[in-house]
């Protein structure tokens, strides 16, 4: 029995709480790769890694999911300083790098010197659909204006769809029941707000935040935007 009760406490060693584990940035500029004030963190990670978001099976775990500020192209990353195989026989460790696998789209980076290469196209990247409304909010502590835009948008704009498959997963993230919803449904509208920042000289844009609206038909020719 002792060394049943031995065993459990070296195995409890290996779980990792995935909240703290999953590292999301959106990154502006290269040197935040490795910046850690850079870096937040999910408030849900329940619908990939169970009710008690744990992973088992590794000891120092780090998922990094890293995204362009504005296109949001993706570096994915996991990394740990011990696993559970390496100790212990008969042991399987979670695949938490398939859970990710499952909710970001294809075309990711696995290399940082890639994923900084994307970094320098970022300037070609520019707000999707129709500009609705611009505003300013005082920063005290940069001691300036940052400039936002809102922008409308539906899915048949060139590039919005991948686009958009990238930008849905941080719903998993932030949102306790959140769910993909059928893009193909030409009903949806999408609101957009991003950030006008200074790189180099140049404006870009950093993505802030969406809304989806669906239109519902209300008898007898009429529709009802609600909020999704």
């Amino acid at each position: 029995m002792a060394a049943v009760n031995d065993m459990e406490k070296k195995l409890a060693e290996y779980k990792c709480d995935t909240n703290e584990a999953i590292c999301l940035k959106l990154v502006r500029f290269p040197e935040e790769i490795d910046d850690e004030s850079t870096t937040f963190h999910p408030e849900y990670s329940h619908q990939l890694y169970g009710d008690d978001e744990v992973a088992f099976g590794y000891k120092g775990l780090q998922i990094q999911l890293y995204y362009s500020a504005g296109n949001l192209s993706t570096l994915f990353k996991v990394k740990y300083t011990a696993r559970v195989t390496d100790k212990f026989d008969c042991v399987e460790p979670d695949d938490v790098e398939g859970k990710i696998r499952e909710i970001i789209p294809a075309g990711f980076c696995c290399n940082t010197d890639d994923f900084i290469s994307l970094l320098e196209k970022e300037a070609n990247f520019k707000p999707f659909g129709s500009l609705l409304h611009t505003y300013k909010v005082h920063n005290v502590e940069a001691g300036e204006d940052l400039t936002y835009q809102i922008h409308k948008v539906d899915i048949s704009c060139p590039g919005f769809r991948e686009y958009h498959e990238r930008l849905q997963t941080f719903l998993m993230w932030f949102i306790e029941t959140a769910s993909f919803i059928d893009v193909d449904d030409d009903r949806w509208d999408f609101f957009l707000v991003f950030e006008k920042y200074n790189k180099d000289g140049e404006t870009l844009y950093a993505t802030v935040g969406y809304m989806t609206v669906y239109n519902y038909y209300v008898y007898p020719d009429k529709t009802r935007p609600r909020v999704r």
